[in-house]
């Protein structure tokens, strides 16, 4: 900001004795402009600093009379013209809030268009800044074309006293396209008390196809990572809605922004900070969702589909909802519709995509050696530690088990015990798998995996390659779910799951030597191609692991079909 702006630090302890009572049942309100008149007889106009009365907000004619509001400054800011001018539909204070308008982005002025909300303000006389005009603080979006029309960008940030640097890191969100002379319809979204969550979304037209959207920036009474320590770090807890146009540069002169259609409402904004977070990966098949709502939300309605498929599936009576079983390695999208005193808001639609697989065990949660040998004790009896965390190759952790199988009991084994006991079937899963790691200088250990019911039943499988725990490679190591209850185990009542490396004869090692191997990312999966003896099967085009004339008919039904390549 210039240095007139910057003159307003001097208010910042005064600002903060503004109170404004409010409530969340806040009176909406709306303007439209129409005859060429104001609908509301409360709008204040006021603009920073105001000195030469150069600044002005009046309703001008639209075309089928479509009327609006243009706030202007005529004169250049080297002479003392304003740099900021706003104006306030009206006296109404909010808490939560979605403020919304038209805006114009045509002209030949490279300006702002502004939506301000829970905005506190004083009017200097000149006493305290040394300049008379507004001195306002707000969270605020801005629709501008600085580097012209064809560089149309969104933002949201948090003003004080007329400041923005109490930002120490913005986020400019490109609205795609070239084409901007036109109108767009403007929302800003303020949730919450502590946190306060700030969006700001761009659309065609008021209920249109979405044009641009920022991320949400979280506000918080400490000191937050795109806030410069000390400026501000309480956050707005109320205040006034306004619309508002800004130009500091001597060049163009002055500022120029059109607004139609402007309101205020409290029972308007959409749920926030979704979790699993919007485009998540990767999510449990069991995910439990969550949100955050707006103060006149007295229920919700739960909507959740694969693409194009989105369904109301709940009404539940918080802020949660524990969805699934879902499919596994499916993208699935959701909503939250808000239900207030007038009904059903419609909020905004998220993604997912759901994990591969189902951890049992991917060992991120245990803080160091102790945690991890409490969870997974070995079989060999004496003060030995073969079971400790490490790292994996992405830096995540894992688990080490050691063997010396040299000595007796000639098998070493780590076991979980699970607290309760798990039922690997209700997910529709059909295999286990694990990834593995070892080192080339161990010797050949027989590995196997098994698996205890609550009554006691227990089954093993053995890896197909004893030499498997030389692989310095991470491999994956699945297997059928149904050997295990074919062993007698019963899945719906899963209670040890056992990790183990020998065969009960001497492993040959030499005295004192130690091998090892590293175990991440235990998971239930669903149906995979058990593929043991590694064999060729990329001919495999049916997917149903073998290569036969199932796979012949698909190639010869296919055959000389050709496409177009195009070289770069």
């Amino acid at each position: 900001m210039s240095a007139i702006m910057r003159k307003s630090t001097a208010v910042c302890a005064l600002l903060a004795l503004v109170v404004m009572a409010a409530g969340s049942a806040s009176a909406n309100w709306s303007e439209t402009f129409g005859g060429n008149a104001f609908d509301l007889p409360t709008w204040q106009f006021h603009c920073y600093p105001d000195l030469i009365k150069t600044f002005s907000g009046t309703v001008k004619d639209g075309p089928d009379n479509n009327d609006y509001l243009a706030l202007d400054e005529t004169t250049s800011a080297t002479v003392g013209s304003s740099q900021f001018g706003m104006a306030i539909g009206a006296a109404e204070p909010f808490t939560d809030v979605r403020v919304g308008a038209v805006v114009n982005v045509t002209g030949g002025l490279r300006s702002y268009h502004g939506l301000g909300a829970r905005t506190t303000y004083i009017v200097d006389d000149s006493s305290m800044t040394g300049y008379p005009g507004i001195i306002a603080s707000s969270y605020v979006m801005l629709v501008h074309w600085q580097d012209g029309p064809a560089n149309l960008r969104i933002e949201v940030f948090k003003i004080v006293n007329n400041l923005v640097t109490v930002m120490k890191t913005y986020h400019e969100e490109p609205v795609p396209g070239i084409g901007h002379a036109r109108s767009y319809y403007a929302e800003l979204d303020v949730v919450g008390s502590n946190p306060v969550y700030i969006t700001g979304s761009l659309y065609q037209y008021k209920g249109g196809p979405l044009m641009a959207r920022t991320p949400t920036l979280i506000d918080t009474n400490g000191s937050d990572p795109w806030e410069n320590a000390g400026v501000h770090d309480a956050v707005f807890p109320s205040g006034l809605s306004a619309v508002f146009s800004m130009n500091q540069n001597p060049q163009p002169p002055g500022y120029h922004a059109s607004f139609d259609s402007v309101s205020s409402v409290s029972d308007g904004p959409a749920a926030v900070n979704p979790s699993p977070a919007d485009g998540a990966t990767g999510v449990p098949v069991n995910v439990a969702l969550s949100w955050v709502e707006a103060a006149f939300a007295t229920g919700r309605e739960v909507w959740l589909g694969k693409p194009g498929a989105m369904a109301r599936i709940a009404t539940p009576a918080g802020k949660t909802y524990t969805a699934g079983p879902l499919e596994f390695g499916q993208t699935y999208q959701w909503r939250i519709d808000q239900v207030g005193p007038s009904g059903p808001v419609t909020g905004r639609t998220w993604t997912f995509t759901t994990a591969e697989c189902l951890a049992v065990e991917d060992f991120q949660t245990y803080a160091d050696d102790a945690a991890i040998q409490a969870a997974w004790p070995h079989n060999v009896p004496g003060a030995f530690e073969y079971v400790s965390l490490a790292a994996g190759s992405a830096g995540n952790k894992t688990m080490r088990l050691e063997f010396q199988n040299q000595y007796e009991p000639h098998f070493t084994e780590a076991t979980r015990t699970f607290a309760t006991s798990q039922d690997w079937t209700q997910l529709g899963a059909e295999a286990l798998s694990l990834a593995l790691a070892g080192d080339d200088t161990n010797v050949e250990h027989p590995m196997y995996l098994k698996v205890e019911d609550a009554a006691g039943h227990s089954a093993k499988v053995v890896h197909p390659f004893a030499y498997a725990c030389q692989s310095e490679s991470w491999r994956d190591w699945t297997i059928a779910l149904a050997d295990f209850s074919a062993g007698g185990v019963d899945l719906t009542s899963v209670k040890k799951l056992t990790i183990g490396l020998g065969s009960g004869q001497n492993s040959g090692q030499a005295v004192e030597d130690r091998d090892g191997i590293y175990v991440d990312e235990i998971r239930l999966c669903p149906a995979r191609c058990f593929n043991p003896q590694q064999l060729d099967l990329r001919g495999d085009l049916n997917g149903d692991c073998k290569v036969d004339l199932a796979d012949l008919a698909i190639l010869t039904d296919a055959w000389l079909g050709a496409g177009l390549s195009v070289s770069p």
